[in-house]
């Protein structure tokens, strides 16, 4: 028999910008995290980075986990073409 999954089943998209200051927060809740690419980064490599992103959250999705975004502003228009390529709508915003 395998162990519970910690994340509780939930799984926040995070801005990097952000990441530092809400782990407490995430954790208390349970929350896996995926972070987005940080600033500065060349352009092809910020959409690579975003299309996986957008795969790990389809599969997620796809095994009934909750997946809420707390984005920063910077790549959330990529990422929500990425996630639409893959059938997939806006993320719900995350409560923190």
């Amino acid at each position: 028999m395998s162990e519970p999954d910690p994340r509780g089943r939930r799984v926040a998209v995070v801005a990097d910008s952000r990441l530092d200051a809400l782990l407490p927060e995430l954790r208390a809740g349970g929350y896996g995290t995926i972070q987005l690419p940080p600033a500065g980064l060349e352009p092809e490599l910020v959409s690579a980075w975003l299309e996986q992103v957008a795969e790990h959250v389809a599969e997620f999705l796809r095994h009934d986990y909750e997946v809420v975004l707390a984005g920063d502003g910077s790549n959330e228009d990529e990422l929500g073409e990425k996630l639409a390529e893959l059938g997939i709508g806006e993320l719900r915003p995350a409560p923190f």
